[in-house]
């Protein structure tokens, strides 16, 4: 019998994330993208493998940065991108055997490419400036020292100046180009001062659909988005959508015949806090007609982990043009559907406790490639027979309306097996809370300890996810099972304002943070007291960040239950964020108000700021926060540590220089490290006790 050990801080460094799994043709082989840490140079690697049914997987492309393979649809080619000329750019490896050739040379990089169905042209997405295509090269030396010493300043015009993970925008934008695969120039089909992406080729190969913001005051209205189509040769541009902002869309796919685009699309004006939901497109009348069978659940993954496998998947037609393929959240699982194009109906296809993040079909839609992550595994690839359904099973103790579905799956690549088979890895426990009579029910878990001995009582982690629109789940996360490992139980939930439990749920929080979201998260952690008898009621500690960092903010301000808390990249101040966030002034419809500087119009904002509640907070916080955060920049930080160092309160504040504010996912691979260190040795110091 082999013991079990714990999880390490430093397991984090090995734990290699598979995704953007690409099917070929044929269905007989999966590429798929690996992403893995290089703790000597403290960075992240990407390179392409391959996996077959009943064979090892190998590693297909040697080099550091490659991502995104494509097969082309006659299964000659396999398109990716690397950086191996010194920017991002297409390659093509021949299949039949050869070495990769570049195929795009383009100063300033691309990406995102897709084959046309003919598989005689690829699209793709290139960041160019005004002057358009022009020749990869390497920057000269600047000679003129006055140029040389200022090209760091920053001089801004645009309300959209910053965006967090992207840092500031520059003079270029992203086009749609089109490229012959057998010789030929690029040909730029988009130009003018506008951001286009997502391409998508029509069935005749004839010309792209993207999706793009037009409008004249763009930044003005960030979140719109409207779909167009080009030539492949370029020339006029056609806006397909309304434009008349009531959905922005995204992911458009076209029909088998060419008569309709499915796409996702979301209503702007509900600030973020709506669902994303499947339409289609009729290109004859310009009818858009919503295809979700009344199902009221997001489309795409909403499943937060801080451990994500590489994302992947586009809306993909059946051959017939019966059905549409595409993902659905749904109370902390994330399944693969398909939609009945006729009559909107939603069928499962896969099932069981899983988050699918990345997946692709074959042309005849009966065999996928699936990557998902389960509670004890954070990415694994499977080959799905789609024309091999399993018997009907509907979860139990779950607020799933996706009930059924299951297919055969095999699974082809399991990356961590090796290491994660070596570790105690406590499996969560789903149970139902409610915040009393007239609140909706919603999901919450809870994680024992490693080596867990009954007849224990434990100090216990609550912890809160951000967005608020996302959605805590059966992904893998490690900072869960850190906690874990230290001895923690840990509980997470789903409060009202989170993703996968429908539209109102999220709703009913805009502008009233802290009330309805507040009471159902404390009803999850008392929940938790009462039906575990391993929860020490006398020890418990909160931890969160971004919203999540807003609650714990509130929940310190507003009562002493917690012994310990830890606010990460949080939000403080909700009036000030409005001008320093990367896009806050896009919050104003929220409020209800015309601006948020004016006397009278301060008070929806302030009332939702935590630090007004500074004086009550006798909880010891750590404050953890990104000095390159532009979401939640760091002054929101900076604030609440002012106010509670000024008044001798138990406080610790650790910045992260460089970072953005998504570091715990995707920072330098040290700083995730140190930031897990902190966690556990704060709630040490207050729960060991």
């Amino acid at each position: 019998m082999t013991t079990l050990r714990k999880l390490q801080v430093e397991d984090l460094l090995a734990i290699k994330l598979a995704g953007d799994c690409q099917i070929s043709p044929d269905g007989s082989r999966i590429a798929y993208i690996v992403q893995e840490i290089d703790k000597e140079k403290n960075e992240y690697k990407t390179s392409i493998w391959m996996a077959r049914e009943g064979k090892e997987p190998i590693q297909f492309t040697g080099g550091t940065k490659d991502n995104s393979p494509r097969w082309s649809p006659d299964g000659r080619y396999l398109a990716f991108v690397t950086n191996r000329s010194g920017s991002n750019q297409i390659w093509l490896l021949p299949l039949e055997g050869g070495e990769a050739r570049q195929l795009t040379r383009i100063k300033g990089g691309c990406g995102n490419p897709v084959w046309s169905p003919d598989s005689k042209y690829i699209a793709f997405t290139a960041n160019l400036t005004d002057e358009g295509i022009a020749p990869e090269a390497k920057d000269d030396e600047e000679k003129d020292l006055y140029k040389k010493y200022t090209k760091d300043v920053k001089v801004i015009t645009r309300i959209l100046y910053k965006m967090d993970g992207v840092g500031y925008y520059t003079d270029k934008r992203s086009q749609v180009c089109a490229m012959p695969v057998d010789g030929g120039a690029p040909v730029q089909l988009t130009s003018g001062s506008f951001s286009h992406g997502e391409p998508s080729w029509t069935p005749d190969s004839a010309g792209v659909v993207f999706v793009a913001n037009r409008l004249e005051d763009a930044d003005y209205r960030p979140w719109h988005n409207d779909i167009w189509y080009v030539s492949r040769e370029g020339g006029e541009l056609n806006r397909l959508t309304p434009g008349d902002g009531a959905l922005s869309a995204a992911k458009p796919s076209v029909s088998p015949d060419g008569t309709l685009v499915a796409f996702i699309g979301t209503d702007p004006r509900d600030d973020g806090y709506g669902l994303s939901r499947l339409y289609v497109l009729n290109r004859a009348t310009g009818a858009v007609s919503p295809l979700s069978g009344g199902l009221d659940r997001p489309f795409g993954n909403e499943c937060i982990s801080d451990m994500a496998g590489p994302a992947g998947g586009s809306l993909t037609w059946s051959p017939d043009g019966q059905w549409i393929f595409a993902q659905v959240s749904d109370a902390g699982q994330v399944h693969l559907v398909k939609v009945n194009a006729a009559s909107g109906d939603v069928v499962p296809v896969t099932g069981g406790d899983k988050a699918v993040h990345a997946y692709s079909l074959t042309p005849d839609c009966r065999r996928a490639a699936l990557a998902y992550a389960t509670p004890v595994s954070p990415s694994d690839i499977y080959l799905a027979l789609l024309d091999q359904p399993l018997p009907e099973s509907a979860m139990a103790n779950c607020c799933a309306v996706l009930t059924g579905g299951g297919v055969v799956e095999i699974p082809v690549a399991r990356p961590n097996a090796a290491l994660l088979e070596q570790v105690d890895l406590p499996m969560p426990e789903r149970f139902l809370f409610s915040a009393g009579e007239g609140c909706p029910q919603a999901d919450g878990w809870i994680m024992k300890p490693a080596g867990f001995e009954p007849g224990v009582k434990y100090p216990t982690i609550l912890e809160i996810h951000g967005g608020p629109m996302g959605m805590y789940g059966v992904g893998f996360f490690y900072e869960f099972q850190w906690l874990a490992a230290q001895g923690y139980a840990v509980v997470y939930s789903n409060p009202r304002g989170s993703q996968g439990y429908g539209y109102e749920f999220g709703q009913c929080i805009i502008a009233d943070w802290g009330n309805k979201d507040y009471a159902d998260v404390m009803a999850a952690i008392e929940t938790a007291v009462e039906r575990y008898d391993f929860v020490d009621s006398d020890r418990l500690g909160v931890a969160g960040g971004s919203y999540g960092g807003f609650m714990v903010n509130w929940i310190v301000g507003h009562n002493d239950r917690f012994k310990a808390a830890v606010t990460m990249r949080s939000v403080v101040n909700r009036w000030s964020a409005m001008g320093t966030s990367d896009t806050g002034y896009n919050r104003i419809s929220q409020f209800g108000t015309e601006n948020w500087w004016e006397e009278q119009n301060m008070a929806p904002y302030l009332k939702q700021s935590p630090l007004l509640h500074a004086s009550k907070i006798n909880t010891p916080l750590l404050i953890e926060h990104q000095e390159g955060d532009l979401r939640c920049p760091i002054e929101q930080g900076e604030q609440l540590y002012a106010a509670l160092k000024l008044q001798k309160k138990p406080v610790k504040f650790v910045r992260y220089p460089g970072e953005f504010h998504g570091m715990s996912r995707t920072g330098k691979p040290w700083h995730r490290i140190h930031r897990l260190n902190m966690i556990s040795e704060w709630f040490d110091e207050y729960l060991r006790k």
